[in-house]
């Protein structure tokens, strides 16, 4: 194919002297911009695109320069930003099983620590004075009647301490008291002394922050990378020393916002140092290597495909269409179409792209006018 003049650049160029000719842009690996005769390792010119020649005066005139496609040595490691949060396993929700008013509240201020078992509050209920009278009389008349409504009491948690109170006196308890389900810290607290409750309420929310989850937030392209098996190094603020922890889960799927993908760490914390909103930063893991890049800005993404434009020789550039894998510090893995040493446009490549893709239109309408 014979090269094309570019014809459409000289627009670029303001009105009034023109100025002398100092010879085509520099860029990295310049001296070394031979004719690329040998096109095995690249990919085809994509279609709707065609070669451009640029002579060298109009090249510095737009701002063209180049850059090599080179071995880029990847990190042990990817870093991250993370929080911590609390352990979803290690979590209970208390709700009331019956309407009725809070008569007493044992625990009445967030942050409080609880055992499981300590009283959390009493409530009085109408329906449940109601059931510990049957019970009694059941137990007058009939075993299994008795055990029926005994079995009733315990599915509303209703404790066996206070079960064999009421057995024991032969009377009614007025107000129950309902305990802690686990050890924990009380993170959330929706009820006051003298409240209306009922089921669907959540009246406290109690979390055991002796072991917390820290979740990273891994990009997409970099997950890839990550080594799952691996040991995280984790540096959280405000604490002087970095903890480390085995990777234990990937989430399965990706944020439609950051498109991220979470990446759990469990870390122990009986002192009670992590705190769940802490911010943190992650070193996850990573397979090491060497991957053929070049700079980001010299891949356009046309929606279907991806381009750049190699050096074919003084004042030629061939488009070529790549496959591309990760990013990373500003590069663009090539895993297709371009070898180790090509020299790629990496600026004025739009003005590139639009004059190859013209001409490509120009030679298709002129050919179907004969």
């Amino acid at each position: 194919m014979r090269p094309i003049m570019l014809t459409g650049l000289v627009i670029l160029v303001a009105c009034g002297q023109e100025p002398a000719p100092t010879g085509h842009a520099k860029g990295p690996g310049d001296e070394a911009l031979r004719p690329a005769t040998d096109h095995s390792a690249h990919g085809g010119v994509p279609e709707g695109h065609t070669e451009v020649e640029i002579p060298p005066e109009k090249q510095e005139r737009i701002g063209l320069a180049l850059a090599a496609a080179e071995r880029t040595a990847l990190d042990a490691t990817v870093r991250v930003t993370a929080s911590v949060q609390a352990d979803e396993k290690r979590e209970a929700h208390v709700h009331s099983k019956l309407m009725g008013y809070v008569r007493t509240l044992h625990v009445n201020a967030v942050g409080q620590t609880v055992t499981k078992g300590q009283a959390l509050y009493s409530i009085y209920s109408q329906e449940l004075l109601v059931a510990q009278q049957e019970y009694l009389r059941a137990r007058k008349f009939s075993t299994d009647l008795a055990d029926a409504t005994r079995e009733r009491l315990r599915l509303w948690d209703i404790p066996d301490d206070q079960i064999r109170t009421i057995e024991q006196s032969g009377a009614p308890v007025e107000a129950i008291v309902v305990r802690a389900p686990i050890s924990g810290t009380v993170v959330e607290k929706n009820v006051v002394k003298g409240h209306f409750v009922e089921p669907d309420m959540m009246l406290f929310r109690i979390v055991d922050l002796s072991q917390v989850w820290v979740i990273a937030e891994v990009y997409e392209y970099e997950l890839g990378r990550v080594d799952r098996k691996g040991t995280a190094t984790i540096r959280v603020e405000g604490l002087a020393d970095p903890i480390t922890a085995k990777i234990d889960y990937v989430y399965p799927t990706v944020d439609l916002q950051s498109r991220t993908v979470k990446v759990r760490m469990v870390v122990p914390n009986k002192d009670g140092a992590l705190r769940p909103g802490n911010f943190a930063t992650v070193d996850l893991p990573a397979i090491g290597g060497e991957l053929l890049t070049v700079p980001d800005e010299a891949v356009i993404d046309t929606g279907f495909r991806r381009v750049v434009y190699v050096a074919a020789g003084v004042g030629r550039f061939r488009p070529v269409e790549v496959e591309v894998g990760v990013r990373i510090g500003g590069r663009a893995e090539i895993r297709k179409g371009l070898a180790e040493g090509d020299q790629v446009v990496v600026s004025a490549q739009f003005l590139v792209d639009s004059e190859s893709r013209l001409r490509a239109a120009g030679s298709k309408s002129g050919h179907g006018g004969h």
